[in-house]
């Protein structure tokens, strides 16, 4: 490292150069909504491991017979990248003998000298403020697994609080300025379309305890990026819980692997993080809806979201589990639906798995016991429950026989007013699981009927929000 902080302070005599890192994230607020977002600048501070990874010092080098500086060839890190071969697991992760591993370990070696230099300047080398900035590289070359908190950023709603405890392992947290800067990070050479969508969160979930296999650093990049590394049931279920119990446009666009006392690169004092795309969302939040206000969860929500979200994951290890599994699947998918007819036969669906019991006459037996749970919920709404959901069942007909009349059935009359068809659908679907999930022994379509017959429930449900 001391060879490294001389190449850096020759940059001023031009036989090395320090060039910038390029496409830097800045966090800024939108007006209107003041959710963030993260753009991307071509410039953004100085990247002082260019003077002895880049090929700007072969072309900067003064014009004559002094040769150009080549930091792969000073005496220092050809003895480290011997070293390294000589050491089996280094040798095998980082692929050493082979040029894209020699250029990896290069790699490393300038990511320190960067973030040393940037924290500690280039004067002299100091091992105690080198250490930390080392060991989380270390841990990344040598240890098999490795832990990770991931974080699911939670778009378009805003949070009264800072953070909530939901279990052992899950919380719902504010997301910090660093956490920003760093999923906006893509490299000099990565995509830069990150979108005013998966910026648009203010919260995020988080889950510990995770840990991804290192078997070497190209499969370990590989991982990081599989949303199959990651635990999508858990994901899905917490944020169809958000809509059970708040009924708020809501969804996720990006799952972050945040590394846990690791690091595998830096840049400059920004420790990138990893992880996959997605379109879990509205397709409305790319219509600008960033600029409008959005809702604002209050604490006394949140726990209600916990609650509906411990209850469905102990009701997903019992016997129920499988058809639960189906009905939150398909509410979703309603969610995120671009055509309200799929959104339709998706609400159907899922009303089916959960009230059904394969029966015959499928559209009485499922409303009529819609409007017993509202019985519980809100009994002044059990009929208007009961009609609306024939009505739904009877849009549902038209859509799946090609009908070339879908308009009279885009809409319900409620009251002296109308809603449409699908929010109608997705409203009863929200309030069905409310209730379920606090009274699970109506799981059982049978204790629903028998509960028609007597009237009678041992544990009623609060109403819903």
């Amino acid at each position: 490292m001391v060879t490294a902080l001389n190449y850096v302070r020759e940059a001023g005599s031009g036989k090395t150069h320090v060039g910038d890192h390029a496409n830097w994230p800045e966090l800024r607020y939108h007006d209107n909504s003041g959710l963030p977002w993260v753009a991307n600048y071509p410039v953004g501070p100085k990247n002082y491991g260019d003077a002895i990874s880049g090929t700007y010092s072969l072309l900067s080098a003064p014009l004559g017979n002094e040769p150009a500086l080549d930091f792969r060839k000073e005496a220092n890190f050809v003895e480290l990248a011997a070293y390294a071969k000589t050491h089996p697991r280094v040798r095998e992760y980082l692929g050493l003998g082979h040029d894209i591993g020699d250029i990896r370990l290069l790699s490393l070696v300038s990511d320190i000298l960067d973030r040393y230099v940037h924290r500690n300047g280039a004067i002299g080398l100091d091992p105690k403020a080198l250490l930390p900035i080392y060991l989380p590289i270390e841990m990344c070359l040598f240890d098999r697994v490795l832990p990770v908190t991931v974080v699911v950023p939670i778009l378009f709603l805003k949070f009264e609080f800072p953070n909530l405890r939901i279990n052992d392992s899950m919380s719902i947290g504010k997301l910090s300025e660093e956490f920003h800067l760093a999923r906006g990070w893509s490299g000099a050479y990565g995509d830069t379309s990150n979108s005013l969508v998966e910026s648009a969160a203010t919260h995020g979930l988080f889950i510990s305890g995770i840990e991804i296999e290192n078997e070497n650093w190209l499969k370990l990049g590989q991982r990081e990026m599989e949303p199959t590394s990651y635990p999508i049931e858990i994901i899905d279920t917490f944020f169809a819980a958000l809509r059970i119990a708040t009924a708020y446009p809501t969804g996720y666009a990006q799952i972050v692997s945040v590394p846990v006392n690791w690091a595998d690169s830096y840049a400059a004092e920004i420790t990138p993080v990893s992880g996959p795309r997605v379109e879990k969302y509205p397709f409305f939040f790319k219509e600008g809806y960033w600029q409008e206000p959005v809702a604002s969860v209050t604490r006394s929500e949140a726990v209600k979201v916990a609650e509906v979200f411990v209850s469905l994951q102990r009701t997903l290890e019992t016997a129920d589990g499988g058809k639960v599994r189906v009905a939150l699947h398909r509410l979703n998918l309603s969610a995120t639906r671009v055509s309200e007819e799929d959104g339709i036969i998706d609400c159907v669906t899922a009303m089916e798995a959960l009230l059904s019991d394969g029966t015959q006459e499928m559209t009485y037996k499922v409303a009529m016991r819609l409007g017993a749970l509202y019985k519980i919920l809100d009994s002044r709404r059990a009929t208007q429950a009961f009609t609306e959901v024939k009505k739904i069942y009877a849009y549902r007909s038209k859509i799946v026989h090609g009908s070339a009349d879908l308009e009279k059935g885009r809409e319900i009359g409620r009251g002296e007013g109308k809603i449409a068809t699908i929010d109608a659908a997705i409203e009863h679907l929200r309030n069905a699981f409310f209730v379920l999930v606090g009274n699970p022994a109506f799981l059982d379509p049978k204790e629903i009927d028998r509960f028609l017959l007597s009237d009678m429930v041992d544990a009623p449900l609060p109403g819903a929000g």
